[in-house]
């Protein structure tokens, strides 16, 4: 199922402020915020906070490690100790990560927990990074399962009610497919009997388009993501 949300966006688009916002919304959550460390008033590091409120410094101009980016030496282990607190979570849990950068690709363990919160049946919305790309980074947005949404300062705000909206569309979608008998199939058009009335979906080349204000707005909706998701698990018997 779609419902893996990334924000992806240039260097002080506000991702990270958008995603930090969103997850003081959220009850019941697990995961990871990444911080700047400033010290009078200049950058000095970056830390990581779990859902805990628990810190760990992983990237400072005073370390001496042997892995360097831009003026910041990274120190993984430190990261490597906080992940064991955020590894674990129920089906209720809404799982995030800020961020899949460069500074984490370092760490395997935290590649393993990324992997984990997007293969895993919850809700997760995490950042990822637009300017650096590697082969794990590029196979995550590269995933099925994803909606990438890029955040610019011009558009954050409307970002933000729209990805709010959308993880709402996605809890009722993950209802809607455990209800296959709402969607009726046939070839080039699907209907839909909704909580507010019938929706319809119809095929057009290789896509669905749905008749719902939400997807005309943004061209996904809840409907749409069950009726992909009921199809997967059809095929997948």
């Amino acid at each position: 199922m779609r419902k893996n949300i990334l924000l992806t966006g240039m260097p002080r688009s506000g991702k990270s402020t958008l995603l930090e916002r969103i997850v003081l919304e959220q009850q019941n959550k697990v995961g990871l915020l990444t911080r700047e460390v400033r010290e009078d008033g200049e950058r000095i590091g970056f830390e990581e906070i779990n859902h805990l409120g628990e810190k760990a410094l992983i990237a400072s101009i005073y370390f001496k490690t042997n892995v360097q980016i831009s003026k910041y030496f990274i120190d993984f282990q430190n990261l490597n100790k906080l992940i064991s607190s955020v590894s674990e979570f129920n089906k209720s849990n809404f799982l995030y990560l800020d961020e899949i950068g460069q500074m984490q690709m370092y760490s395997d363990k935290f590649k393993d927990l990324a992997l984990k919160y997007l293969d895993s049946e919850n809700i997760c919305l995490a950042t990822v990074s637009k300017i650096y790309s590697d082969k794990f980074i590029d196979s995550v947005k590269n995933r099925n399962d994803i909606i990438l949404v890029e955040i610019t300062p011009e558009n954050r705000e409307e970002r933000y009610e729209f990805v709010t909206k959308l993880i709402g569309k996605i809890k009722k979608a993950e209802r809607y497919a455990m209800q296959p008998e709402r969607f009726i199939i046939s070839e080039n058009l699907v209907t839909a009997n909704t909580e507010h009335g019938e929706r319809h979906l119809v095929k057009t080349q290789n896509s669905w388009k749905c008749d719902c204000d939400f997807y005309e707005a943004h061209q996904i909706c809840s409907h749409l993501i069950a009726f992909e998701e009921i199809i997967y698990r059809n095929k997948k018997g």
